[in-house]
């Protein structure tokens, strides 16, 4: 997680972003229960798709 912070802000230094798409749920959760959702330059789009 903490490499994750770090990258969120060198790219944010470049005008850069990340963005997390279809995370599985586990990742995601302990993405936004750590709070690095709301960082600046770290954004999460859509989730895991459910196994049919």
């Amino acid at each position: 997680m903490l490499d994750l912070a770090m990258l969120a802000r060198r790219l944010r230094m470049r005008g850069w972003a990340i963005h997390l798409r279809g995370a599985q749920p586990q990742i995601r959760a302990l993405i936004e229960n750590m709070g690095l959702h709301r960082l600046p330059g770290v954004r999460i789009e859509g989730s895991w798709p459910a196994l049919a």
